[in-house]
């Protein structure tokens, strides 16, 4: 739960609020109030006043009548620039210097933290309980024995199968060793034939010639 107060229009720079704002940054409420009672800077008194209407604020919206100041936190304490007056300080020789008057705006959030630690605190418990583990039914007997029937007759299957594609196998490989004998015979066939044929040609007698 957070909750935010704003002043507007404080007759201080900002340059010299911010040097007050750093000092309660991400600080619990309490210290902060402290820090600033014992501050000696100027702008120390209407950061305190901001805080303290911050801290009111939260408590009207939790609708809570005390709150311990401890586990409240500063979030953010932002300082923004405002509006400068200018004005003119006579100098001599007639001239006139000119004098700034700057202001500031301050904005205070504050923080419960409590709420959010136990929402956390409860994600986290319930993270690292342990699931309930499923209760797996053991099997019954006959249902084990119907599978490992099952299972005897896939690998009798299997087995079959196997023994189908070696005969297949083994009598392609028949086949093509005739084929190959054949045409092996026709070659030695076709080779004899043709040896004989040139020696017939080669043994022929020359006619002679007539005187």
């Amino acid at each position: 739960m957070e909750a935010r107060a704003i002043k507007r229009y404080i007759p201080s720079s900002p340059k010299k609020m911010r040097i007050v704002a750093d000092l309660i940054r991400n600080r619990n409420v309490e210290e902060g109030l402290q820090i600033l009672k014992f501050s000696k800077k100027h702008a120390s008194e209407e950061v305190f006043k901001t805080l303290k209407s911050a801290y009111d604020n939260l408590l009207a919206a939790l609708d809570v009548g005390k709150l311990d100041m401890d586990k409240v936190r500063i979030k953010s304490v932002t300082v923004d620039g405002g509006p400068t007056l200018k004005r003119i300080r006579p100098a001599p020789q007639g001239r006139a210097y000119r004098i700034r008057k700057r202001s500031a705006h301050l904005s205070i959030v504050v923080e419960y933290e409590e709420e959010e630690k136990k929402e956390s605190q409860v994600k986290v418990e319930e993270e690292e309980k342990p699931k309930p583990k499923k209760k797996v039914s053991e099997p019954k007997e006959e249902v084990i024995e119907q599978q490992k029937e099952d299972a005897e007759e896939v690998v009798e299957t299997v087995d079959e199968e196997v023994k189908e594609e070696k005969e297949k196998k083994k009598t392609k490989a028949r086949v093509t060793r005739k084929k190959e004998k054949k045409t092996d015979e026709k070659k030695t066939d076709e080779k004899v034939k043709k040896k004989e044929e040139n020696l017939k040609k080669e043994v022929k007698p020359k006619k002679k010639k007539e005187k």
